[in-house]
């Protein structure tokens, strides 16, 4: 048969066993003597090689004590400055003929003429043949062929 709605049942409405402290006891003292094993161990090895170094070091070189100071920060005072003379100097470049390389014969000619020069001569076309300076001393063969 079914219990009416309003009947009281025989499961309570909350937890009726106990947690285990026993357990976690248990593992709370195991964590402490993990956590003081592991804190002796790590203590250990830094003294050991904490004093390890301190003799190597003391054996490999004369010098070991003596402490070597960075250089102090390399800061540009003027900005501004230094940005118009790096500008004024490319400008100067762009406009000016110079030599590049006297002894391979480089020039450095102004930007405006180099492109006029380049306008006159025309760029190499790879394949073509370079047609060759005349000379003088031969004459042309329609000439020679002439009684």
């Amino acid at each position: 048969m079914d219990k009416p709605h309003n009947a009281p049942s025989a499961i309570p409405g909350y937890e009726t066993r106990d947690a285990n402290t026993g357990g976690v006891l248990k593992f709370l003292v195991a964590l402490g003597i993990v956590l003081v094993a592991t804190s002796l161990v790590c203590w250990g090895l830094f003294h050991f090689f904490s004093s390890h170094d301190v003799n190597q070091a003391a054996s490999d070189s004369p010098f070991a004590d003596t402490r070597q100071l960075p250089l102090g920060p390399q800061l540009q005072v003027n900005p501004r400055e230094d940005w118009l003379k790096f500008r004024e100097g490319q400008e100067k470049s762009l406009e000016t003929y110079a030599w590049e390389n006297r002894s391979a014969g480089t020039v450095r000619v102004p930007i405006e003429e180099a492109m006029e020069l380049l306008v006159k001569k025309g760029l190499p076309v790879q394949g073509a043949p370079q047609a060759q300076p005349a000379d003088p001393t031969k004459k042309p063969a329609e000439e020679s062929k002439k009684p």
